[in-house]
């Protein structure tokens, strides 16, 4: 894997989620947010702010050029049921992308200069995408740690996860 240039990036929908996701034409910008929410669980005596987290909130936009013979965003944000989106960074890469059933909205801006289109989604459903822990394994978190080092921490947070369930279950229910 390399870095790749986005000029061959695609965006495909299926608007019933079944059939196989089409290229949507025009279209010259996306984003894929993943950002998980985190509550401030932070109590009297922390020495710092702590977060316990929640769920991830996938969602992104996309915009391109206003083309009559493509109204698939126009269908997609009137439609009441979500469609399949995916997502492609790169085209050489075709199993390099997200997918998920999306909602989607349609915006037009039409000036002197050709008509653009853009549009917002948010996920219907799971989202998947490419497998990026062995990516992150190599890399380390923030170069710091190397594949050793950050499987044996996860084992560590697997174990005491393991432990704090055990130690809940055979707790009596109040």
């Amino acid at each position: 894997m390399a870095i790749k240039t986005g000029r061959l990036g695609q965006v495909k929908y299926s608007p019933d989620g079944v059939a196989p996701a089409v290229e949507i034409i025009s279209i010259n910008a996306f984003t894929f947010s993943n950002k998980t929410e985190y509550e401030d669980v932070s109590c009297f005596g922390d020495s710092n702010r702590v977060y316990l987290p929640g769920l991830r909130d996938s969602r992104g936009d996309l915009s391109g050029y206003f083309n009559s013979a493509e109204i698939t965003l126009f269908d997609a944000a009137i439609a009441e049921n979500p469609g399949l989106l995916e997502l492609v960074p790169n085209s050489s890469e075709p199993t390099f992308f997200w997918s998920g059933l999306a909602y989607m909205d349609v915006e037009v801006d039409c000036t002197l200069a050709a008509p653009k289109v853009s549009g917002e989604w948010v996920a219907a459903g799971p989202w998947t995408g490419p497998d990026q822990t062995p990516l992150a394994r190599e890399r380390g978190a923030a170069g710091r740690e190397g594949p050793p080092q950050l499987r044996a921490r996860a084992e560590k947070e697997r174990a005491a996860q393991e432990r704090a369930r055990a130690s809940a279950a055979r707790e009596p229910a109040a």
